[in-house]
């Protein structure tokens, strides 16, 4: 049985879970690296039906950050956003090559910083619908000093409310994220389980975190995949939404920026094969 099990290891490569000072790190395939994050509250299992495409030409390290989905949270007194790009950074240094970064909303946004403080590391970045200063997308005056209150008033409220609640509200929200009506109570129950205490810190810092300045510091090379059809019945269109993405990337030396047709925030689940299509170009 050993034997066999080598062998398969041999031809085929492997799927191997381990934990890396807080990070769950799943690894499948062979070939470049490519390093997943999710985004808030995201289990690693979102980028599942990429990776099974991905992993034929290429060795995939799925994260799960901690305290979301099943992954304990941990203490982070320097705060979430530099706590998680201390321990990616960790793990890409572990790396013996470069490596490509696709990162979902969150993950998009630790994947922009991690390239700029990681330019001899990372070979290319693909963010999944995120922005540099996400605040901004939805109020173009926007600060970060203007936001601090609201972004404080949030968290406060989700912590204050009881399962029910929270379960609710998520349940009601979650349509505007994904028409996937099968991941539909998987993404709730994601969130259901993630620490909420982390996920409060990791929204209060992604809402008052403008990062649009650092932008002409990455010479990674950039794909951004943008969605927009949640706010069809709201007026929003895919020239507004297009050029929104555009503003708030337009300091990036070296950006390429793709609408999605029908997707809402989960892009991947949305529109699968218009989201391999672009990824599978970006990275050969």
């Amino acid at each position: 049985m050993k034997k066999l099990f080598l062998l398969y290891f041999i031809l085929f490569g492997s799927l191997s879970t381990a934990f890396t000072q807080g990070l769950d790190v799943k690894v499948s395939g062979k070939g470049p690296k490519i390093i997943f994050i999710p985004g808030l509250s995201s289990s690693g299992e979102v980028w599942d039906e990429t990776v099974a495409e991905l992993s034929k030409n290429f060795e995939c390290h799925v994260l799960t950050l901690p305290g979301f989905g099943t992954n304990p949270a941990i203490e982070m007194p320097a705060g979430f956003l530099a706590t998680m790009e201390g321990l990616i950074t960790d793990y890409i240094h572990k790396q013996t090559e470069k490596v490509t970064l696709i990162g979902h909303s969150l993950g998009g946004f630790l994947s922009l910083r991690l390239s700029r403080s990681l330019p001899d590391k990372i070979n290319r970045t693909i963010i999944v619908d995120s922005f540099p200063f996400y605040s901004a997308a939805f109020n173009p005056a926007a600060t970060e000093e203007n936001m601090a209150a609201m972004a404080t008033q949030m968290k406060e409220l989700m912590m204050a409310q009881s399962a029910e609640q929270y379960r609710a509200q998520q349940e009601a929200s979650m349509p505007m994220m994904t028409t996937n009506k099968e991941k539909l109570p998987i993404a709730v129950e994601w969130s259901m389980e993630s620490d909420r205490e982390t996920t409060g810190q990791a929204l209060y810092e992604l809402m008052t975190s403008d990062y649009r300045d650092d932008l002409p510091e990455i010479n990674t090379p950039i794909l951004v995949l943008g969605a927009w059809y949640s706010g069809k019945a709201y007026g929003l269109t895919e020239e507004s939404a297009k050029k929104t993405f555009e503003t708030q990337y337009q300091l990036a030396e070296n950006v390429q920026i793709e609408m999605a047709p029908t997707a809402h925030h989960f892009i991947m689940w949305d529109n699968p094969e218009w989201f391999m299509e672009k990824v599978t170009a970006f990275i050969k």
